[in-house]
């Protein structure tokens, strides 16, 4: 789970970067992209990586439009991620790695057209009054003036405009420095839980658990609960063992798993971790513990059962759990699922894309289980 914490150390990082030299301006000026990854147009792949009138308005030697040529690396990625998602040119999936990098590709253009609409001004260049900070599709601009910070958002909304992307202008403030220099949710968790224990007593768990709940309801959207869930686990670098800091016996366990499923509710993102974290506690010597975490399961995966389509996300890691950890016999009832991805997980077979060789869709379950845990599977930072 250090991987979890890195994001929100490398953001850590920035701002104090930022901070550093914050005393040198008046302004602050925070925004992002609306919508960001739904609305990536796969034809500014292309655009930002060869540019947008050579790929638009320029051809080939043999007199053929660029935008058809595929010995250009742009165009292929463009053309690949179309037939990713049933030929649309707008939307790149959310969360897998590959749409980060394809994100920073479109992002690194509106870098460019943003630096140089910044510097190519005649009288006095905007770029010695700002400085432009980005993180994925969050900004921060730091200005001397208003109106300085007012014109670097108006050239940041055209260099978007010219990839088919605009600014969210519903999250764009404007804070008289040193106001909102630092997130307002990490002071409010670190009054809390200004260290992180080795080991939490449930007690503990139970009123920094609450906490996390009351300060994620008034900053939407903020990462605390992933950074709750990744502080409750301790990893040990040197034996890579992954310890959860959480005493409980046959009393408190259900309880904590309870707890830890209605996060999921809050952020369905964080749901793997959560089941990753229960599982750790599967394989800690718990014994009698393992019915518990399969009732408390089993009853999550029946309600979400009813909405099969809906909650495709959940069920398919909640099936992956039980079938790796070699829990079915377990269960009350028997399943069936109709969703393809939870049927090839739950039958530990896959019957799409066989005609594919290229490479390999589909894995054992219970082979992945066994050369990789979920935690370590999902700690993707981890070091060589």
């Amino acid at each position: 789970m250090r991987s979890g914490r890195m994001i929100y150390e490398w953001i850590e990082m920035a701002e104090n970067d930022v901070a550093s030299i914050a005393f040198q301006y008046k302004y602050l000026i925070k925004t992002d992209i609306k919508n960001f990854y739904p609305s990536i147009y796969t034809h500014s792949i292309p655009w930002a990586l060869h540019g947008k009138e050579f790929i638009r308005n320029e051809k080939d030697e043999r007199g053929n439009p660029n935008r058809n040529n595929f010995n250009l690396v742009g165009n292929c990625l463009d053309k690949l991620f179309q037939n990713a998602n049933d030929g649309c040119t707008n939307g790149i999936p959310i969360g897998p790695a590959v749409s980060d990098i394809i994100s920073e590709v479109v992002l690194s253009g509106v870098d460019r057209q943003l630096s140089k609409s910044l510097t190519d001004v005649t009288d006095e260049p905007l770029i010695d009054k700002v400085v432009v900070v980005r993180f994925k599709d969050d900004y921060r601009i730091l200005a001397k003036d208003e109106l300085s910070g007012r014109s670097t958002i108006k050239s940041l909304q055209s260099a978007l405009k010219e990839y088919n992307l605009e600014l969210n202008d519903g999250k764009t403030e404007f804070y008289s420095l040193p106001n909102g220099l630092f997130r307002n949710w990490r002071s409010e968790y670190y009054n809390i839980n200004p260290e992180n224990k080795k080991q939490y007593d449930f007690e503990g768990f139970k009123e920094v658990y609450l906490s996390v709940i009351r300060i994620d309801k008034n900053n939407p959207g903020c990462g605390v609960i992933d950074r709750f869930l990744a502080d409750i686990v301790d990893k040990n670098f040197v034996d890579k063992n992954y310890k959860i800091g959480i005493t409980f016996d046959n009393k408190t366990l259900p309880k904590v798993i309870s707890l830890l499923l209605m996060l999921a509710d809050l952020r369905i993102k964080s749901f793997p971790k959560i089941i990753a974290i229960i599982e750790s506690i599967l394989k800690s010597n718990v014994g009698s513990h393992k019915d518990s975490i399969v009732e408390h399961l089993e009853e999550f995966l029946q309600k979400l059962k009813s909405r099969e389509m809906d909650n495709i996300y959940l069920i398919s890691w909640i099936v992956y759990f039980i079938k790796s950890n070699n829990l079915e016999d377990k269960l009350k009832e028997t399943y069936s699922f109709t969703n393809p991805i939870v049927k090839a997980i739950h039958e530990n077979k896959c019957d799409i894309f066989r005609e594919c060789n290229d490479f390999q869709i589909f894995s054992d379950v219970n082979k992945v289980a066994n050369e990789v845990t979920l935690l370590e599977h999902l700690d993707v930072f981890k070091p060589q």
